[in-house]
């Protein structure tokens, strides 16, 4: 009861910060619609459609046959969990969230393995970090290399670890025979669209989430630009360049950022996955783990490397 009473007054506190503050609330949705048009939608959407088309038409199954002898050599899946690998680390968040949920709804993998890739590999991509991140935003492209791993190697260390234990193997339903037709097709374009469709509500409601922050936590600016960032990504690291703090510590906070995905994000993960029970506790808590160590790995290769 107490938990409903709380959602109710957030919800109540929502609609009250909408009604007195329009223009804000406006400028936010405007913000966040924007963005999820002009960068999510066009790079995220024809892989969305893609990655349903391999799945549904079992021409996945093929791609894994020569790619897995390669990825097995550097993390232990089963052979379907490697496109869930590979689609995580090359496609970004929150497409390694959505592949491994589609393989563990149509029974190809089993849940275990799924929540592990789902966990590790949900990662926002390389050329998000390297592009917007580093590069447009942050000015720091020397920083790169050692971004990806301080970015990269804490997930992939401890989805090393725990497959090794729990030594996948693909299920029986793996063995289908390919076969594409206009309904998978056309199912796959819907599956797309509905899935970018929520990633969209959600980031207009953090919009403005985030323009309720800055304006009733006004002032105290740095744990206003913290809060924002834990609760969405770009929000924050665009704040962070216009931040007082010592690039060491603006790197560290982007890279904690980064690493974490943002309230926002962990919201679009398990919207894009609600067909699957994976834990959204051990989620949260990997996802912690894994920024703070990105983050004090950052600060120590932004003051051997970055100052040169």
């Amino acid at each position: 009861m107490k938990k409903n009473n709380i959602i109710l007054i957030a919800l109540l506190f929502f609609i009250f910060f909408i009604i007195t503050h329009p223009a804000e609330s406006m400028d936010a949705a405007a913000n966040g619609l924007l963005l999820w048009y002009e960068r999510l939608l066009p790079a995220l959407l024809p892989l969305a459609i893609l990655s349903n088309l391999m799945v549904y038409s079992n021409y996945m199954q093929m791609a894994t046959k020569y790619l897995y002898p390669l990825t097995r050599r550097i993390v232990p899946t089963s052979r379907s969990g490697s496109f869930a690998f590979l689609g995580g680390m090359l496609f970004g968040f929150p497409m390694g969230s959505k592949i491994s949920a589609d393989l563990v709804c149509r029974q190809i993998i089993s849940r275990e393995e799924g929540e592990l890739l789902a966990i590790c590999f949900n990662q926002l991509s390389p050329v998000f970090i390297s592009g917007y991140l580093l590069t447009g935003i942050l000015n720091m492209p020397q920083m790169i290399p050692y971004s990806y791993a301080a970015l990269y190697l804490p997930p992939l260390l401890y989805a090393v670890r725990h497959l090794k234990r729990l030594r996948p193997r693909d299920a029986k339903n793996a063995a289908s025979c390919p076969g594409l037709s206009f309904g998978i097709l056309d199912a796959g374009i819907m599956n797309g669209f509905e899935a970018l469709t929520k990633l969209g509500g959600y980031m207009i409601l953090f919009s403005i989430f985030a323009a309720i922050l800055r304006i009733y936590n006004g002032n105290f600016p740095l744990l206003n630009l913290v809060c924002t960032g834990l609760i969405e990504v770009t929000t924050g690291i665009v704040g962070l360049k216009n931040s007082a703090l010592p690039p060491e510590y603006v790197y560290g906070l982007a890279l904690f950022f980064a690493s974490f995905g943002g309230i926002c994000g962990f919201a679009q993960t398990f919207s894009i996955s609600s067909g699957c029970t994976f834990s959204k506790k051990r989620y949260l808590i990997c996802r912690l783990c894994f920024a703070v160590t990105s983050s004090l790995l950052g600060m120590l290769f932004y003051l051997l490397f970055g100052a040169v």
